[in-house]
């Protein structure tokens, strides 16, 4: 099993988006992908855009895991 934590694209370029974590990433499997997305990753390729609202559910469920 694997998870992906919600990452925002700061630049895209092309077939490549650089993060906020400062990874560069694969947009060959997503389109229409653009600065200021919510995106999930696997494998430095973007599998999926998500919106905000989705990411900061994400994001607030794995804070609270991590408190556990």
């Amino acid at each position: 099993m694997c998870l992906t934590i919600p990452q925002k694209v700061k630049n895209v370029s092309g077939n490549q988006a650089e993060l906020s974590d400062g990874r560069h990433v694969s947009l060959v499997l997503v389109t229409g992908v653009q600065a200021g997305d919510w995106v999930l990753t696997n494998n430095e390729i973007v599998v999926n855009k998500i919106s905000a609202i989705e990411a900061d559910e994400i994001l607030q469920l794995t804070q609270q895991g991590e408190k556990q």
